[in-house]
């Protein structure tokens, strides 16, 4: 990467250094993006991800291993314009819980399927569910998974059966119900920042851990314990940790 290009990578982490004292309503929206191959190629996810390197956002990426093996690294900077990317192995529960948002710049047929399919053994598979059910919003690029899209047309792919594409979109409608949000590729996303409901700990929540012989509960940072909670938990002797 040409030394003129300015790093994304660095600009994040200066970012988040100068903002690590302030309110979270100061920062930048945190957006994690997600990378997998398809069959009908990547452009438009390329191209959409190069134009988000200009919005006023914090941009980390992730690829599948299988599409580094068919993109070096190098290459995959080269085309999305950014050089701020994280391994999916290093994406948990506490990092997942740092980003406001999930991006799919490129929506596959198998990812599609394994979505559906709450295939968790799959990792992108994996970090976009439990973003879901963490009640983090999740945006996808359609134009992969939409075999109406104009980007089909250009590849000439638009040609299929319509019971073919009436099962794709049927897919997509999934897609929607599930709560990811589809998005075109000349629709610009609303990546603000999404204040969540906090995470509320019960005496219930606790009796529970201990009917499952739990001796502790791991609960979110900022999440509400309730008195009778703590009181119940002490009795118990359940300990409660803030990750």
């Amino acid at each position: 990467m040409s030394s003129k290009k300015q790093s994304v990578m660095a600009k994040n982490t200066l970012q988040e250094l100068y903002l690590r004292n302030y309110s979270c309503r100061d920062r930048k929206p945190h957006i994690l993006a997600l990378l997998t191959s398809h069959m009908i190629g990547m452009e438009p996810g390329f191209s959409y991800l190069k134009k988000l390197t200009k919005e006023d956002i914090t941009l980390r990426m992730a690829a599948e291993k299988e599409m580094l093996k068919q993109f070096p690294l190098q290459e995959l900077v080269f085309l999305t314009g950014n050089d701020d990317w994280i391994s999916p192995a290093a994406v948990h529960d506490q990092s997942i819980d740092h980003f406001d948002e999930i991006f799919l710049p490129i929506l596959s047929f198998s990812l599609i399927t394994d979505i559906l399919s709450l295939n968790e053994k799959r990792p992108l598979v994996q970090i976009i569910l439990k973003g879901l059910l963490k009640g983090k919003r999740v945006t996808a690029l359609k134009s992969g998974g939409d075999p109406f899209s104009q980007y089909w047309k250009l590849k000439g792919m638009d040609k299929g059966p319509d019971l073919l594409k009436r099962k794709l979109g049927q897919h997509m409608a999934e897609l929607k119900m599930l709560g990811i949000r589809l998005i075109d590729f000349n629709e610009q996303a609303d990546f603000a920042v999404q204040h969540l409901k906090k995470t509320v700990i019960t005496d219930e929540s606790v009796r529970f851990a201990h009917l499952n012989m739990l001796d502790e509960i791991a609960v979110p940072k900022g999440a509400i314990i309730t008195p009778l909670a703590r009181d119940t938990a002490k009795e118990l002797k359940i300990e409660i940790i803030l990750l």
